[in-house]
């Protein structure tokens, strides 16, 4: 087995694609089944900054600060840390959220986390040191991050009208 043949794009590909099928076969929801996801999905976003800690990926910018890690002969922002515990907070939110009234309309947990995940990438690339950089020095991950929430906030403005939770705002 070598492990530079493991192309992680397409094993998402086929997994979602099997989880197509599953769901089409089930006859389940889309949005009950992302909301049934959703806490792996915290799980996974925790692992994920363990992983980044563990390879020294990730890395944060350059620091003064007694909080900074020794990487590659400097003294870094711990942004995998921050990661870690960003993650560990939304797991928390998902399990506050799944317990509450909110978790009756469905797709509602996982929009409220991919929400929540998309604002602490836009906090977290503030102190990344192996970001993109692109037009003004604008991060990539910051505007896809932006893209994200604005779509998540629209989507959940549109399930909670769906529900007649919320109504439209006076012009």
């Amino acid at each position: 087995i070598n492990p530079g043949l493991i192309d992680p794009f397409a094993g998402l590909i086929i997994a979602i694609a099997a989880g197509a099928v599953y769901v089409n076969r089930k006859q389940h929801g889309l949005w009950i089944t992302l909301d049934a996801l959703t806490p792996l999905f915290s799980v996974m976003a925790m692992a994920l900054g363990i992983s980044h800690l563990a390879s020294g990926s990730a890395f944060g910018k350059p620091t003064d600060l007694p909080i900074g890690i020794q990487l590659w002969g400097e003294s870094r922002h711990p942004s995998q840390l921050y990661e870690i515990i960003l993650a560990l907070i939304i797991l928390a939110a998902v399990y506050y959220l799944d317990r509450s009234s909110m978790s009756k309309i469905a797709g509602f947990l996982f929009l409220a986390f991919a929400a929540m995940t998309a604002a602490s990438r836009l906090l977290l690339e503030a102190f990344r040191g192996d970001s993109m950089l692109i037009f003004g020095g604008f991060r990539t991950a910051q505007l896809t991050a932006w893209l994200a929430l604005a779509i998540c906030m629209l989507l959940i403005f549109w399930r909670l009208k769906s529900q007649g939770i919320v109504e439209e705002p006076p012009v």
